[in-house]
């Protein structure tokens, strides 16, 4: 009886731990369960954004998520190799704007083990595998005008809050390559910039406009429009003399 029960008791301890056991896996991102949160740039949760999970071996499989109202996803992988991404978009100023969220973990997980992956909106920064989160500046000379452009420094002023609500900060910088034959000024959040220019050489004030559009001045307005290519690629394009 004695031995009887002594059984008992360690049948219910295995069952009791394989219980606990079945019960935590996942919590923490495992066994198949891919889960984390998505938050806008102050760290408050994002409701209803969707979260793709992209199988990086298969052509177009995916599994989608959607954010809780605190902005909490979680949801089950099969077995293979997965990533997972968030874009969204806003409207600002008339114009909508499409997003790539920052992953605190950019890397490919399997779906047996599972993962945690958290996303934040940021407005300006690397991303992980190259470019940034920010737009760009183009600069432009205007034809026929002595101008070293290496010379140029250009002062982007926020004229009322970025696209996040944020009231931003002044920028100033000289130009320099940023791709595609054109210099300016690279990774700027999305906003409407009051924008001067000067010569650093020679210390003076620049005139300036949109490019090709209006007529100079000491400064002018611009907001972001779509560039040449990408889908999250934004540029304003100014022309100095």
């Amino acid at each position: 009886m004695k031995q009887t029960l002594s059984l008992i008791v360690i049948i219910a301890m295995v069952m009791a731990l394989g219980c606990t056991k079945e019960t935590t896996a996942g919590t923490d991102g495992t066994q198949g369960i891919v889960k984390g949160r998505v938050t806008d740039s102050r760290g408050n949760g994002m409701p209803g954004v969707q979260v793709v999970i992209e199988h990086t071996v298969l052509y177009a499989k995916y599994v989608y998520a959607t954010t809780d109202a605190h902005g909490y996803y979680k949801t089950s992988v099969p077995e293979g190799s997965w990533r997972a991404s968030v874009q969204i978009q806003k409207q600002f100023l008339d114009r909508t704007y499409n997003f790539e969220l920052c992953p605190d973990v950019a890397d490919a997980f399997a779906g047996s083990a599972g993962a945690v992956r958290n996303f934040t909106w940021k407005l300006s920064g690397a991303k992980p595998y190259g470019g940034y989160y920010g737009s760009y500046v183009a600069v432009y000379n205007e034809p026929g005008y002595a101008l070293e452009m290496s010379d140029v420094e250009i002062k982007l002023t926020p004229d009322g809050p970025l696209v996040d609500g944020s009231m931003g900060s002044v920028i100033s910088s000289k130009l320099s390559d940023i791709g595609g034959g054109e210099d300016g000024i690279r990774d700027v959040p999305i906003g409407m910039y009051v924008i001067t220019a000067k010569n650093t050489a020679t210390g003076q004030p620049l005139e300036i406009r949109m490019r090709n559009t209006g007529t100079y001045g000491s400064s002018v307005t611009g907001i972001f429009n779509s560039g040449f290519t990408g889908l999250n690629n934004y540029q304003i394009v100014v022309q100095v003399k």
